[in-house]
C-alpha cells in the first residue's frame, strides 16, 4: 500500500472534500441517495483498510478500552443534552420534542436503527480509517483531532442548513477526541449513537433528516 504523502493527500481530498462536495451539487439538483453513498464509502475504505497494515479495526478488547471513556462520555452527554433541549425549546418552539410528539413510530425506528446503519459506518470511516490513514498527513494529537472535526462537518454541509455542519463540528471534535484517548470504536460508536439520539429527540432531526430519517419515513404507516 502506498504511503507517500502526496498520495495520500489526493486520496483524502477525493473521499472527504470531493465526494461531500458532490453531495452538496446533487442535493441543490434533485436530492441525493445518503445510504447508498455511505455504505459505498465504508466498503471502499474497508478494502483500503484492509490492505493498509497501519490501519487497525481494534475490535479485540475494544469494550475494556470504552469502558475508562464512560464517565467522560456520558457526562459530556448529559451536559449537552440539557443545553440542546434548553436551545430548542427557546428558539424552536414548533420543533421542541417533534418526533415524540407527531411520530412516536418513526422515533422509536430512528432510535434503533440510527447506532447500526448510520453511526457505524459513519464512526469507520471518520475515526477508524481516517485518523489512522491519514496521520502521515496530519500526525496523531490535536491537529488531527482539529481536522477530522472539520472534515466531519463538512461531510454534514450537503444538510443545506448551517446547524448542521456547525454542530458536527463540535461533535466530530469530541468523538475524534474520544477515538485519540481510547483507540476504540466501540467507545465512538456509542458516544455518536448517545448524541444522534439526543439529536433527534429534542427537535433538532429536522437539520439532520434527509440523511438519517427520509428512508425511514416511507417505511411508517
Amino acid at each position: 500500500m502506498i504511503h507517500r504523502k502526496p498520495f495520500l493527500a489526493f486520496e483524502c481530498a477525493v473521499l472527504f472534500l470531493g465526494i461531500p462536495g458532490l453531495l452538496i451539487y446533487f442535493q441543490f439538483q434533485e436530492g441525493i441517495r445518503f445510504f447508498e453513498t455511505l455504505f459505498g464509502l465504508f466498503l471502499f475504505t474497508l478494502l483500503l483498510g484492509y490492505l493498509d497494515p497501519s490501519v487497525q479495526f481494534r475490535f479485540k478488547g475494544s469494550w475494556r478500552r470504552a469502558l475508562p471513556m464512560l464517565p467522560r462520555i456520558l457526562l459530556r452527554a448529559l451536559l449537552s443534552g440539557v443545553l440542546l433541549l434548553a436551545a430548542v425549546r427557546l428558539i424552536w418552539p414548533d420543533q421542541f420534542l417533534f418526533l415524540l410528539r407527531e411520530r412516536p413510530r418513526l422515533w422509536v425506528a430512528i432510535m434503533i436503527l440510527y447506532p447500526l446503519l448510520s453511526v457505524v459506518p459513519q464512526e469507520y470511516l471518520f475515526r477508524v480509517y481516517f485518523m489512522q490513514r491519514y496521520r502521515p498527513l496530519f500526525g496523531d494529537g490535536r491537529k488531527m483531532i482539529a481536522v477530522n472535526a472539520l472534515i466531519f462537518g463538512w461531510a454534514h454541509a450537503f444538510m443545506l442548513n448551517p446547524i448542521a455542519p456547525v454542530l458536527s463540528v463540535i461533535a466530530g471534535w469530541f468523538f475524534a477526541e474520544t477515538w485519540h484517548r481510547s483507540r476504540s470504536l466501540r467507545a465512538v460508536w456509542l458516544e455518536h449513537a448517545i448524541y444522534g439520539q439526543i439529536v433527534f429527540t429534542v427537535g433538532l432531526g429536522t437539520f439532520f433528516y434527509n440523511a438519517s430519517a427520509q428512508s425511514l419515513q416511507g417505511a411508517m404507516p
